[in-house]
């Protein structure tokens, strides 16, 4: 089981998965991506967003990277 503490872990833990499954960005993946990317938006962005804009952001721009990234591929 691959250790994740930061962003990089992440990218490197779904870049492993997508070499060895084909349902490499199933829900569980989505959901660490969507929390990794609200903690990220949240460090950039306390000042200007609530949390539930963060939040809400975070999960439109997950979808987006599922539709128009890794479904394509």
């Amino acid at each position: 089981m691959a250790t994740i503490q930061n962003s990089t872990d992440l990218l490197g833990f779904l870049l492993q998965q997508a070499e060895v499954r084909k349902d490499w960005f199933g829900f569980s993946q989505q959901r660490l991506t969507a929390i990794s990317l609200a903690h990220d938006l949240a460090k950039a962005h306390a000042d200007k967003m609530s949390p539930g804009e963060i939040v809400q952001f975070a999960l439109e721009l997950n979808e987006e990277i599922y539709q128009r990234i890794v479904k394509k591929v």
